[in-house]
């Protein structure tokens, strides 16, 4: 049976930095998805009450970075598949990636979550609809706060963005992250507000995200 992969972009529901305890959706009932699915209420009781115990929660869905374990998996409530994740803090992973998900709630950004999982059964009237599933695993997505610059490969001393990066790494740079994080953080922010030397030309970006690799 074939290993599929779901993604769901959600409003954190709660942190608790104190325990590292992560509150989320990982998928949502009633609603046509991106692979124009539809989960249907109760499609993970059965891969729930089976598989609760061998559940796992990885980073990106790699299963060599685990950053934690479900505490706890609500597959009745009735907006969708409600998660309690308890993040590993006192690895650099766990720790790095729950400050990643903190930065992001306290941002008023969403999250992306996703899920590791085959189709059992769907709906014979309705393929669209599934009925059951089995579930594998879940995953919290590598997103703004572990990789700003997935998508912009340079930045110019006159672009306006630049002002937004500052401040969005000066926030980063006052979470508890691993030391790691933090000496790229601070590597980040030092080549962002350095003074251009005179024979930089304009075209030539200040800031790439080969300075720093991948967080």
């Amino acid at each position: 049976m074939e290993k599929l992969i779901k993604e769901l972009n959600v409003k954190i529901d709660g942190v608790d930095a104190d325990k590292g305890i992560v509150e989320a959706y990982a998928n949502i009932y009633n609603v046509e998805d991106s692979d124009g699915d539809i989960s249907a209420p109760g499609s993970f009781i059965k891969t729930v009450s089976e598989n609760l115990n061998k559940l796992r929660v990885y980073k990106n869905h790699n299963t060599t970075q685990l950053i934690g374990v479900p505490k706890e998996l609500n597959a009745t409530d009735p907006k969708g598949l409600f998660t309690v994740t308890k993040f590993q803090m006192d690895t650099d992973l766990g720790k790095d990636m729950f400050n990643d998900i903190k930065l992001i709630t306290e941002n008023n950004q969403d999250a992306d979550l996703s899920i590791g999982y085959s189709v059992i059964r769907r709906d014979p009237k309705n393929p669209k609809i599934i009925q059951e599933y089995k579930l594998y695993e879940y995953s919290f997505l590598t997103s703004w706060g572990a990789n700003p610059m997935a998508t912009v490969t340079g930045i110019k001393s006159k672009d306006l963005t630049k002002e937004f990066l500052i401040e969005h790494f000066s926030k980063m740079y006052n979470l508890p992250y691993s030391d790691e994080r933090l000496v790229k953080l601070e590597h980040i922010l030092k080549s962002l507000t350095v003074a251009p030397s005179n024979d930089t030309q304009d075209d030539e970006p200040i800031f790439t995200i080969n300075s720093f690799g991948k967080f």
